[in-house]
């Protein structure tokens, strides 16, 4: 969703969009935004195992 946000606001600009419309610039755009988006996740994924690890060692020891 910020991604959206900030390609909207880089549309505003000629010079990017003369950029965009070179298809490598483009490909290259996207392929960095998958890239993003996968590591976000794998990242996210893992934080919550650890806070469900954390939550769960948590109530063992307060018992």
């Amino acid at each position: 969703y910020p991604q959206c946000l900030h390609m909207l606001e880089l549309l505003q600009y000629e010079h990017f969009r003369k950029e965009l419309a070179n298809a490598q610039c483009a490909k290259f755009i996207d392929e960095q935004q998958l890239l993003h988006w996968q590591h976000y996740s794998r990242k996210r994924v893992r934080l919550q195992q650890a806070l469900a690890e954390q939550q769960q060692q948590n109530n063992t020891s307060s018992k």
